[in-house]
């Protein structure tokens, strides 16, 4: 059977190879995009171009400055911590239970996707890079089950380019370090070590922000510790 073909827009198409350049750094922080020499370069209207920047600035990659021109951003810090403090605390409550019957499944999947994010790093793909992150931490929120657990989780993909392209400016870290700050939680989930998994995570998402890693331990991580 032959690949399935993924139809988009000409404003989506626009935009995905915009995404590619930012989040590459092609287009660095403070780039100026001028809707006309968009739309001459991509041979596409003016309009198209307005269409795609809307998505971009949905994602927080660019702010419109209007009648003139659109500008590449980076999430501020502030954002960033918000947005992985969220991530944190439904990542985090999706372990209540523990790591439920599926944990062969979960590891086999997780592994798979660690494997994917790896090579996203090698080859220098950011954009690859944060589709291998979401579907690993997708696996994580997944375990709970519960629907609307997954949508508040949800609302958040969006920015995560914007995230991941501050952190590894802000830290000054390379790809291959992203990927292994995954493997701790791998390997927890790998030993079956609910405990080791809630300090883990707690690690993964709030020891970069000084504010955040002077809080005090999630439930789940207390009751783990009794």
């Amino acid at each position: 059977m032959g690949a399935i073909l993924e139809h988009v827009s000409l404003p989506e198409a626009v935009g995905r190879a915009l995404r590619h350049r930012i989040l590459n750094n092609e287009l660095p922080a403070e780039t100026r995009l001028v809707e006309a020499n968009l739309a001459a370069e991509f041979g596409v209207s003016r309009g198209t171009i307005r269409d795609a920047m809307r998505i971009l600035q949905a994602e927080g990659l660019i702010a419109i400055v209007p009648r003139r021109y659109s500008v590449v951003t980076r999430m501020s810090p502030d954002d960033a911590e918000d947005v992985c403090f969220a991530r944190y605390v439904l990542e985090d409550a999706s372990f209540d239970r523990g790591f439920g019957p599926n944990r062969k499944d979960l590891v086999r999947n997780l592994r798979l996707a660690l494997d994917h994010m790896s090579v996203a790093a090698r080859t220098d793909d950011m954009e690859a890079l944060v589709a291998c992150d979401t579907r690993f931490h997708e696996l994580l929120i997944d375990v709970s089950g519960r629907r609307r657990l997954k949508d508040l989780w949800s609302m958040l993909n969006s920015q995560m380019g914007a995230l991941m392209r501050e952190e590894i400016d802000r830290q000054g870290i390379g790809l291959l370090e992203v990927v292994e700050r995954h493997r701790a939680l791998f390997e927890a989930v790998s030993n079956g070590d609910i405990t080791e998994f809630h300090r883990e995570l707690r690690l993964h998402y709030l020891t970069a922000f000084p504010s955040l890693d002077g809080l005090p331990p999630s439930p789940a991580d207390r009751a783990g510790d009794t």
